[in-house]
């Protein structure tokens, strides 16, 4: 029975989601991340819907923003232009009500819109100017500018990310322009509710950023009352044209405790066109949502005792040598998710490592790693298929 009842909240909440768009547009709708609804070639009273909210005016972000109002959703994330058009799908303006069936008229490939969800209790995107933003040793203006070589953070409007789509508003976040160079945005004095919570986001690069080699997103947590082990998790990030539409960080970890949160960028090797950016990072109660599994972070140590890691990440001392043990953290698994990490010794690939499954109830994974070449070291975790996330660290025999 209880099986029966978790299937039909799922289904529950898929209707949910898919609801406004599927009843207007049938199959032009789907979800394609929380809160995110993608309509394809948007049409308005047997038209196309155009380009422009007046005839030639208004353009672009306040038509598209018009017809995310008109089907009742909060507001609009991003938008592609169908150009030229007319002769063979006519638009119809939506102010006016004029039809333009020319071969020049312009109207929309797809639209997506928001539908925020009710549990939001910070939004990182308003709240930049408020953080502390830094690269690893200089602190960092808001808004920057984006010649300053040491790092910058801004906002940008009306721009086209990676999967062609043009965004409302975005946070770009460049690290410093060196190899591994880094900025980090620190938000004070955030509350964990009791119920939890979950960070969100869309994560990518501006378009047009192919020579980037890549980037490490990463959000950090640091709650003076959390005495558990240090989880890390960076998730890496290359310009494939399309953005991450759900990354996601579980921080119940923390719940009821009060700290910083932090969204860091890494470069890679070097730093060559990392724009990376972050659409509608925010934090969100956990209460009366349905959750879905997750991996939470990992951590590096020399040994295990109890339920304790010691010496993680090198500690000190930065000393990691021999037999490593690799600790990985989950949340809310209610049934068996395949587990594995693809080692790496400076970007070469090692070999894979399956680790079974971690079973419903399961929070930790506790793995015995030999690692006796010095260097740097990288485990990717596969989580029921998907790459969830990196774990990288230093093997020394002598450390620091």
């Amino acid at each position: 029975m209880k099986t029966i009842i978790k299937a039909c909240l799922i289904l529950l909440m898929a209707c949910f989601f898919l609801l406004p768009g599927a009843l207007l547009y049938g199959g032009g709708s789907a979800q394609i991340g929380p809160g995110l609804s993608r309509h394809a070639k948007p049409t308005y009273q047997g038209y196309r819907f155009d380009w422009c909210l007046n005839w030639a005016d208004q353009c672009g972000e306040p038509a598209a923003s018009a017809w995310c109002e008109l089907q009742k959703y909060d507001q609009v994330n991003s938008w592609r232009k169908a150009s030229n058009i007319g002769a063979t799908a006519p638009t119809k303006v939506y102010q006016t009500g004029q039809i333009c069936d020319k071969a020049f008229c312009d109207g929309f490939a797809e639209i997506v819109c928001d539908f925020l969800e009710p549990g939001i209790i910070y939004d990182f995107t308003s709240k930049a100017s408020t953080a502390r933003w830094s690269n690893s040793w200089k602190l960092l203006s808001f808004p920057g500018i984006d010649s300053d070589s040491m790092g910058f953070v801004r906002f940008i409007d009306s721009i086209k990310l990676e999967d062609n789509r043009i965004y409302r508003r975005a946070l770009e976040t460049h690290p410093h322009w060196q190899p591994r160079g880094r900025i980090i945005g620190r938000y004070s004095n955030i509350r964990i509710p009791q119920q939890g919570a979950e960070f969100r986001a869309e994560i990518g690069f501006i378009n047009g950023a192919a020579a980037s080699d890549g980037a490490y997103f990463e959000i950090w947590a640091e709650f003076p009352q959390y005495h558990g082990i240090p989880l890390r998790r960076e998730y890496h990030k290359t310009y494939s044209g399309s953005l991450i539409n759900s990354f996601s960080q579980d921080l119940s970890l923390f719940r009821g405790m009060t700290g910083t949160l932090a969204l860091a960028v890494e470069a890679g090797e070097d730093s060559v066109q990392d724009w990376a950016v972050w659409v509608k990072p925010r934090l969100v109660s956990l209460k009366d949502e349905y959750v879905f599994a997750s991996f939470v972070g990992g951590a590096i140590g020399s040994r295990r005792n109890g339920d304790r890691l010691m010496n993680p990440w090198g500690g000190k001392s930065g000393h990691l040598f021999g037999n490593v043990i690799l600790y990985l953290a989950f949340a809310n698994v209610q049934r068996p998710y395949s587990v594995r990490i693809d080692s790496y010794y400076e970007n070469r690939l090692m070999g894979t490592t399956n680790l079974g499954s971690v079973r419903a109830g399961q929070k930790e994974l506790w793995h015995m790693l030999p690692r006796t070449r010095e260097g740097a070291w990288r485990e990717s975790v596969i989580f029921n298929g998907t790459y969830v996330g990196d774990l990288r660290y230093t093997i020394s025999k002598t450390g620091e």
